[in-house]
C-alpha cells in the first residue's frame, strides 16, 4: 500500500495560520453581520411602526365623520368610497400596501388581500394589540407586515412593506464580510509562510549542514551565536560532528597503517610462494595442492591490501585523477580480456566505435574489471559488457543473469564491506572482501559520474550495473583541450 506523503512543517504552519485567521475573521464577520442585521431590522421596524401609527390616525380621522351603521344609507357591495379615499391618502414613502378591515369588510390600497396578512399577526391585532412580523413574499423577498387595532372605529389596519433595500444592503454586507474573511485567511497564510520560514531557518541550516556532512564534508559546523535558543543544539551538533570526524580519521588511519604494515610481510610471502610454485613439479601432489591453495589466498590477500590502501587514500583526500585520452572501444576490450571471464562480448552502437574520452585509465580499468569480477562472483558470470555515448556523457554497463539485487539492497550495495545482495539477498555462494563495488563508487565519484544497479532492460533475470561519467574535454588531435 503506497504511503501518503505528509505535508511539510512549513506548510502545516501556514495552514494553521490560515485556518486560525479564517476562523477568527469568520466569527468576527458573523458577529458583525448579525449585529448590523438586527440593527437595520430594528430601525426599519421602528420607522414602519411610526408610519403605521400615523396612517392609522389618518384613517381614524377620515372615518370619524361616518354616521353609525344603523343610520347609513345602503351602499353597493364592495364599495366604501370614503374608506378607499382615506386609504389612498395615507402616507407610504416605503411603497407599503395598506389594508383596512372595517365592519367585516376589507378595503386595500395596493392590491393587498387579507389572506396576504400572516395569520399570527391577524390574531394579535384582532385581540386589540399591535404587532409586526417579517415573512418572505412569493418572489422570495423579505416583507414586513405591521398591524394595529383602531379601537375608536373597531377596525384593523395593516401595512405590508417590501424590504428590498434592506435585502440588498444585507447581501452587499454579507459579500463584503465573506470577502474580508477570505482575504484575512489568505493574509494569515502568507503571514504563516513568512513566519515559518523565519522560524524554521535555523532548522534549515541544521538540515543543510547535515546533508553536507552526509556528503563527506566533516568540516561543516554550526554557529551557536546565530540563535541563542538553539545554541545548545548547535553546540551538541558540532560536538557530534567533531567526534564523528575524529572517529573516521582514526579508523582510516588504522586501516592505512595496518595495510602499510602488511605490505612488507605480504611481499615476502608473495616472493616465497613464487619460488615454491616454480618448484611445484618437484613436490609431492599433496604439497603441490597446498602450494596452489596458499598462492590463491596470498594473491587474494594482496588484492585486499591494495583495495584497503586505495580506500585509505580516498579517505585522506589524497586520491586524484590522472586523465588521459583513450579510445573507449579498444580500452574496454583490453580490460575485459584481463578479467576472470575474458570471453564476455563487448557491445556498442556503430557511432561509438571511435568514441574518445578523457579519464583516469587505471581507475576506469578497475571500474570495469571490478564489475565484471562481481558478476563472476555473484551473478554466474557477466553476460555482456557495453557502452554508448549520450552527448557529454558516456554510459557503460555490465549485465549478468544471476538472481539480481533486491530493491532493499540496491541503496547499500556500494557501501564498504557490503557484498552484492547483502546477507538477506545473496546472489551467489562466493565470498569476497566487500570492497570491489565501493571502489567502483569511489572511482566514479572522482570522475564526477554516478553508478547504480537495476533490473535487466530485456526483462530477463539478472542484475544490470550502469556507470555514467562525463566524456571530458578532448581536442581534435586526441589531446586535452
Amino acid at each position: 500500500m503506497p504511503r501518503t506523503r505528509r505535508v511539510g512543517l512549513q506548510a502545516r504552519v501556514a495552514i494553521f495560520y490560515a485556518l486560525g485567521a479564517l476562523l477568527f475573521s469568520s466569527a468576527l464577520a458573523g458577529s458583525a453581520f448579525v449585529v448590523t442585521r438586527n440593527r437595520l431590522i430594528d430601525n426599519s421596524v421602528e420607522r414602519a411602526r411610526a408610519q403605521v401609527e400615523g396612517n392609522a390616525n389618518r384613517v381614524l380621522n377620515g372615518l370619524a365623520e361616518l354616521p353609525p351603521p344603523d343610520e347609513r344609507e345602503p351602499v353597493a357591495e364592495g364599495q366604501l368610497d370614503t374608506v378607499e379615499l382615506t386609504l389612498d391618502g395615507t402616507f407610504r414613502p416605503n411603497r407599503a400596501r395598506s389594508l383596512l378591515v372595517f365592519e367585516d369588510e376589507a378595503r386595500s390600497a395596493g392590491g393587498v388581500e387579507l389572506a396576504d396578512v400572516p395569520e399570527t399577526l391577524r390574531i394579535v391585532v384582532e385581540d386589540g394589540r399591535a404587532g409586526q412580523t417579517i415573512t418572505k413574499a412569493g418572489d422570495g423577498q423579505s416583507q414586513l407586515a405591521i398591524g394595529v387595532y383602531i379601537a375608536d372605529i373597531d377596525a384593523q389596519y395593516y401595512e405590508l412593506a417590501r424590504l428590498a433595500e434592506l435585502d440588498d444592503t444585507l447581501t452587499t454586507l454579507r459579500n463584503i464580510l465573506a470577502a474580508s474573511a477570505i482575504g484575512t485567511a489568505l493574509l494569515g497564510a502568507g503571514l504563516g509562510a513568512w513566519s515559518a520560514r523565519r522560524l524554521l531557518r535555523p532548522i534549515g541550516n541544521v538540515s543543510r549542514a547535515a546533508q553536507r556532512i552526509a556528503a563527506g564534508d566533516l568540516t561543516e559546523r554550526l554557529d551557536p551565536a546565530v540563535d541563542p535558543d538553539l545554541a545548545r543544539l548547535a553546540t551538541s551538533f558540532n560536538t557530534m560532528v567533531a567526534t564523528l570526524a575524529d572517529r573516521l580519521e582514526r579508523d582510516s588511519r588504522f586501516a592505512s597503517d595496518v595495510s602499510h604494515e602488511l605490505r612488507s610481510p605480504l611481499m615476502t610471502l608473495t616472493a616465497s610462494i613464487e619460488v615454491l610454485e616454480r618448484r611445484r613439479d618437484q613436490m609431492p601432489d599433496v604439497a603441490g595442492q597446498a602450494v596452489d591453495l596458499l598462492g590463491q589466498d596470498i594473491r587474494r590477500f594482496q588484492r585486499l591490501v591494495e583495495d584497503l590502501l586505495e580506500i585509505s587514500r580516498a579517505d585522506a583526500g589524497a586520491a586524484s585523477l590522472e586523465r588521459s585520452p583513450l579510445l573507449l572501444s579498444e580500452f574496454v576490450e583490453q580490460v575485459v580480456a584481463m578479467t576472470r571471464t575474458p570471453d564476455v562480448p563487448v557491445a556498442h552502437p556503430p557511432d561509438a566505435e571511435e568514441l574518445i574520452i578523457s579519464a583516469d585509465k587505471r581507475r576506469l580499468a578497475q571500474i570495469i574489471s571490478n564489475l565484471v569480477d562481481n558478476a563472476a562472483k555473484y551473478g554466474g558470470g557477466a553476460t555482456d559488457v557495453g557502452y554508448e555515448g549520450r552527448g557529454s556523457i558516456v554510459r557503460l554497463w555490465v549485465g549478468d543473469r544471476g538472481a539480481g539485487v533486491p530493491l532493499a539492497d540496491r541503496s547499500r550495495i556500494f557501501d564498504r564491506f557490503s557484498r552484492a545482495g547483502g546477507d538477506a539477498g545473496r546472489r551467489g555462494t562466493a565470498t569476497g572482501s566487500g570492497l570491489g563495488l565501493s571502489l567502483v563508487a569511489e572511482h566514479v565519484r572522482l570522475h564526477e559520474g554516478r553508478v547504480w544497479v537495476d533490473d535487466r532492460p530485456d526483462d530477463d533475470t539478472g542484475a544490470w550495473f550502469v556507470v555514467e561519467i562525463p566524456v571530458g574535454d578532448i581536442d581534435g588531435e586526441g589531446e586535452f583541450a
